[in-house]
């Protein structure tokens, strides 16, 4: 009887093991059945399938030649390695072999060619004021010949705009257009370019098209023949959430799984304090390598002074500053962010001193004279805009600053468009840069005075350098003149400071370890499908 007792109570533990167990793994499996991300608006635009078109969902659907690991050097992807050559002007990859589209045509160096030549203009226009030709060898080897030596090569190839669509999704579109009126035959011909007519790359998901609800939600789906190991979700579902407490709410509740600070989202700080208290909630940051650039215009009286300029670095609290962003940014010196591989570590801000500030001032004859509380300059008021498209915080605390040694400043708020075309006009007296594209790292660009996104240094020393510096064939070099450029520019004392915007994820602990790669926050998701 006692034996018969006790193997019923075996039994019965056992079972209870048994089910305990399975519920256990029941809740692992749905755990990551579907991965639910909560973004700010939709930005993927329908009928336009190449990575600028899809954002978020890119870095999982197209991959990329080569990646950056967490050191920031280039290491294999879809190319197994490769060569370059003494010159640097020609670079070699040998591709990964049995790779597949997700419409299951092959990936090999004719895909690669075909992508550099007809999306050219969009993808990888960058690359295309560089690269003569492109030539195949062979199914799995493909060779880049360079104009001219380019140091950022592979790095650019690293970028998520990079990503390898199928030749199959590249269509002809022809558009028609009138030539000019010295062409006596008047004739219309038709200029030949392409779109991308379907999302298929070959990373670890693929579109779910049927799924797509404009402004609403959007999937990604499981590539069951993904070349390298299996992606943990079967499914990403990014839900729309325009308001940054209603995803707040959505991620507490468990609505959704996951969502953070982008280019298509943003949290407040309230959002994010209140994240910090939820014992269920990790937050995960990681500095960009961009930085949005605080510019004082050095070619307007009395900032084309640098003492002048000099005393205005002297007025801000970097400290304070600093607090404005809370966990989503970090103010630097500039003119690139703090983690770039090629970040000059010796440049520092200016020490808070607004007393050394105003004697500057006054020994140069900038005083209040009329007792308004104000200096003048040449008989008028010294006025101070600060252009902005946002981070209005930053704005105002700057604008205390430069009240604090007699600067009368005030806020100009405009859209991030409306800033490119006043930056390049130079109609400011201060501006924070919206964007400078310095995940390529392109101090030539901003800086040289016949740079695409040129500030008017004019400074033939600065433009010598940088001729040198964009046709450098030696990294080591390149980080050398890259470290003197950048020592140069901050002894212009034309750059105040400089916003770098932090990627941040906020999400449930029980999804593993996200992991951020070194990349722009545009393709911050490049690894959320193997979290750990």
């Amino acid at each position: 009887m006692k034996k018969r007792v006790f193997f019923l109570i075996l039994l019965f533990v056992c079972s209870i093991e048994l089910l305990s167990g399975c519920t256990e793994k029941d809740k692992k499996e749905n755990l990551y059945k579907e991965l639910r991300i909560g973004t700010g608006w939709d930005a993927t635009r329908p009928g336009d399938y190449q990575p600028y078109g899809m954002w978020e969902p890119a870095v999982l659907i197209y991959e990329t030649l080569v990646n950056l690991d967490k050191n920031c050097s280039p290491v294999p992807c879809l190319a197994d390695k490769w060569e370059i050559s003494a010159d640097s002007l020609n670079y070699t990859f040998y591709l990964h072999k049995g790779v597949k589209f997700h419409d299951k045509t092959d990936f090999n160096a004719h895909a690669v060619k075909t992508n550099f030549e007809k999306l050219g203009r969009i993808n990888w226009l960058a690359l295309k004021r560089v690269v003569d030709a492109v030539e195949t060898s062979g199914e799995h080897t493909v060779s880049f010949h360079l104009s001219r030596p380019a140091p950022l090569f592979l790095f650019y190839l690293a970028g998520s705009s990079y990503g390898i669509i199928a030749p199959s999704a590249i269509k002809k579109k022809t558009q028609a257009h009138t030539m000019n009126a010295s062409d006596t035959s008047m004739e219309k011909q038709d200029k030949k370019s392409y779109l991308v007519a379907k999302a298929i790359g070959t990373g670890p998901y693929k579109w779910d098209e049927k799924s797509y609800k404009r402004a609403r939600t959007f999937d990604v789906v499981r590539n069951k023949n993904y070349w390298r190991k299996a992606p943990v979700f079967e499914k990403i579902r990014w839900k729309v959430i325009p308001n940054p407490v209603a995803r707040t709410i959505a991620l507490e509740s468990g609505e959704i799984d996951m969502t953070g600070q982008s280019p298509n989202a943003s949290l407040l700080e309230e959002n994010i304090f209140n994240l910090k208290q939820n014992k269920k909630i990790k937050l995960k940051k990681a500095n960009n390598w961009g930085a949005r650039l605080v510019l004082i215009n050095h070619t307007r009286p009395p900032f084309d002074n640098i003492n002048v300029r000099r005393a205005m670095g002297y007025a801000i609290d970097y400290s304070t500053m600093s607090k404005i962003f809370s966990e989503l940014a970090v103010v630097c010196p500039g003119p690139l962010g703090l983690n770039t591989p090629f970040t000059n570590p010796d440049i520092k801000f200016s020490r808070y001193d607004p007393d050394k500030a105003k004697n500057i001032l006054n020994n140069m004859g900038i005083i209040d004279t009329d007792g308004d509380g104000f200096r003048e300059y040449k008989g008028e008021t010294v006025k101070i805009s600060i252009l902005i498209s946002k981070s209005k915080g930053m704005g105002i605390v700057l604008c205390e600053a430069l009240e604090n040694i007699g600067f009368k400043a005030d806020l100009r708020p405009k859209e991030s468009g409306a800033i490119f075309k006043i930056l390049q006009n130079m109609d400011y007296d201060i501006a924070v840069h919206p964007n400078i594209p310095s995940f390529y790292l392109d101090l030539y660009g901003t800086f040289h005075s016949k740079g695409r996104w040129g500030i008017r240094l004019n400074d033939p020393e600065i433009d010598n350098m940088l001729d040198q510096y964009i046709v450098c064939s030696d990294l080591k070099k390149f980080k050398e003149l890259s470290f003197q450029i950048q020592k140069k520019i901050a002894d212009k004392k034309i750059i105040l400071f400089a916003i770098n915007e932090c990627k941040l994820a906020a999400y449930n602990k029980k999804l593993g370890e996200f992991i951020f790669p070194p990349e722009e926050w545009v393709g911050a998701l490049q690894e959320v499908w193997r979290m750990e």
